[in-house]
């Protein structure tokens, strides 16, 4: 027969077991709301949009990457890059050339000493070569 005793001690075995459980279950429910909130956060400072790019010139380089995976700027004409990138905004002078847009993306992410830039050269009206390059 099972004394009082045993009884206390099973029951006190089974509510730490069963408070220890519930800490487990709420510290994986609060890491994956914290998990899916950086994601979120990220993917919203590092999505491509026009007002985005338009709106801060100096972090473009956070949304780049996204730009060139979405939109094929290769093949584009003029009209299309300037409806998608703004008007070729080279205030600073760098990397000119003739039929060459050129759009500062800001300080290099890696290397914060240097600025990135996207290069868009154009031949007959379309893009015919685009890539990033630092200064």
């Amino acid at each position: 027969m099972i004394g009082e005793k045993e009884i206390r001690k099973a029951k006190r075995v089974n509510y730490i077991a069963f408070g220890i459980a519930i800490v487990v279950i709420l510290g994986i429910i609060i890491a994956g709301a914290i998990a899916s909130n950086a994601i979120t956060v990220y993917d919203r400072n590092h999505t491509f949009s026009t007002s985005k790019w338009l709106d801060d010139p100096g972090k473009r380089t956070a949304i780049v990457d996204d730009l060139l995976k979405k939109h094929e700027l290769v093949g584009m004409t003029e009209e299309e890059v300037i409806a998608l990138l703004g008007e070729n905004n080279n205030d600073y002078g760098a990397f000119n050339a003739e039929g060459r847009y050129v759009y500062y993306l800001g300080l290099d992410q890696g290397f914060p000493i240097d600025c990135q830039w996207l290069i868009l050269d154009f031949t007959d009206g379309i893009v015919s070569d685009s890539f990033v390059t630092t200064d």
